[in-house]
């Protein structure tokens, strides 16, 4: 496709300015949002976190962020990695990844068992620009997208990063890989349903097809990735666009349903799928539709055991993107997801926090968007006592470091409970408020 995001920001007029903090989501919320901390990160994009640490995607590197005092983060170490258009950064034990978007495509290994000194380890050459990847254990899963006829997930042998292997056979998508086009070949044949992110978890693949929906695939032997779900397609994922005209207005926001991020909840019960969606004048051509919101699946039948369900399954919950401003870009992007709540972030809307206790219900609890900020993902910060911190990435900025505040006047509502635990990367254990 022609349409590239980062120069639309840029047109749009997002100024890298401005810290006024904005009110909670609703005048009934007691939550707020409280500005701790920022760490000047010139060039961020994505942003991942595993401890005290944040590592961010710059254009040509890999940064790091010491958290360990969320109120003062301070760069740590950086370390080149290959190319210039590194859009993103995962982590995993002591093995960080950075995605080339661009040349050469691939993704750069760092050794970050040190944080304060990413060493890089080797560069696995792909197919494709990888725009996203992720690391579980001995094994990196890319996104490939050397057409959109063949896109798909491979998966390379890490087990030795200074020497990673692709699983892949001899033919696109054959052996340690999934493709679309083996499972539906008519929605992969209209060409404008990329792999776009994925999120791996319990010997699960969970993977965005755009509007083609979300493909599961058990991962448990990479060798051999099998599809066991398949949810969230557009209604008309496999209708060939009539001409390229039709083809950008569907794949810029004739939907504000595509795939573009997703992660489960940390019980798997629940998936989280956001859309990413640009209406508005494009080319000289009306887009139609709305700014991409976030639907919540119903996945607790999903397991190593199931068979592909209908890939135009309904969702069961939605979160709209928020109200739209003039010229404002407010799509989803990409967010994290604990047991008791979801993190986002809205490009110029913000950082925003939601209650999804129930996730059939999600209520937002409190909002991030000061005017001049645009921000590409949201990720917790872990911690061992009672507070909820948020880390912003604000595009070319840097990072924020958000408190989550619980105001109840006249008592401290928190539960202390020790057995409760700190919260892990994912939040599934924490003190938390009652």
């Amino acid at each position: 496709m022609t349409f590239d995001r980062r120069d639309f920001l840029k047109t749009t007029g997002v100024a890298l300015a401005g810290t006024t903090l904005s009110g909670a989501a609703t005048a009934e919320s007691t939550w707020n949002y409280e500005l701790i901390g920022e760490a000047l990160d010139p060039g961020t994009q994505e942003v991942d976190v595993q401890g005290d640490y944040a590592y961010t995607a710059q254009p040509a590197s890999i940064a790091t962020v010491d958290l360990s005092d969320p109120s003062q983060p301070l760069l740590a170490g950086t370390a080149v990695g290959e190319g210039t258009d590194n859009l993103d950064v995962k982590v995993d034990g002591d093995l960080a990844g950075l995605a080339n978007d661009g040349d050469p495509p691939g993704v750069t290994f760092f050794d970050v068992s040190d944080p304060t000194t990413p060493t890089k380890l080797s560069f696995y050459e792909a197919a494709s620009g990888v725009h996203n990847c992720f690391i579980d254990g001995d094994y990196a899963y890319l996104c490939i997208n050397d057409d959109f006829a063949h896109s798909r997930m491979v998966v390379v042998d890490v087990s030795d990063p200074a020497n990673p292997v692709s699983l892949e056979g001899d033919e696109r998508g054959s052996g340690g890989a999934w493709m679309l086009g083996n499972h539906h070949p008519d929605m992969a044949a209209t060409g404008i349903n990329p792999i776009h992110d994925l999120w791996v978890q319990d010997d699960l693949a969970y993977m965005c097809f755009w509007d083609a929906g979300v493909v599961v695939a058990d991962v448990s032997d990479p060798t051999v990735p099998t599809a066991v779900a398949h949810f969230g397609a557009a209604d008309d994922a496999a209708v060939q666009p009539a001409d390229t005209v039709e083809s950008n207005k569907r794949y810029l926001g004739g939907h504000k349903t595509n795939a573009h991020y997703v992660q489960p909840t940390p019980s798997g019960d629940y998936t989280f799928v956001g859309a990413e969606t640009f209406p508005g004048p494009f080319e000289d051509t009306a887009v139609p539709g709305d700014h991409g919101g976030i639907r919540v699946f119903d996945t607790s039948d999903v397991s190593t055991d199931s068979t592909p369900s209908n890939p135009y399954e309904e969702h069961v919950a939605y979160i709209p993107a928020p109200e739209p401003l003039d010229d404002a870009l407010q799509t989803s992007h990409n967010f994290d997801v604990t047991d008791s709540k979801l993190f986002t972030s809205w490009y110029q809307g913000g950082v925003r926090a939601y209650d999804i206790d129930d996730p059939t219900s999600p209520t937002e609890l409190a909002a991030f968007a000061p005017e001049g900020t645009a921000y590409w993902g949201a990720r917790v910060l872990p911690t061992d006592g009672p507070k909820h911190y948020t880390v912003g990435s604000d595009i070319g900025k840097g990072l924020t470091v958000l408190e989550l505040n619980h105001e109840t006047p006249g008592e401290q509502n928190w539960q202390t409970d020790e057995e409760l635990g700190p919260y892990d990367v994912f939040g599934n254990t924490m003190q938390r408020p009652l």
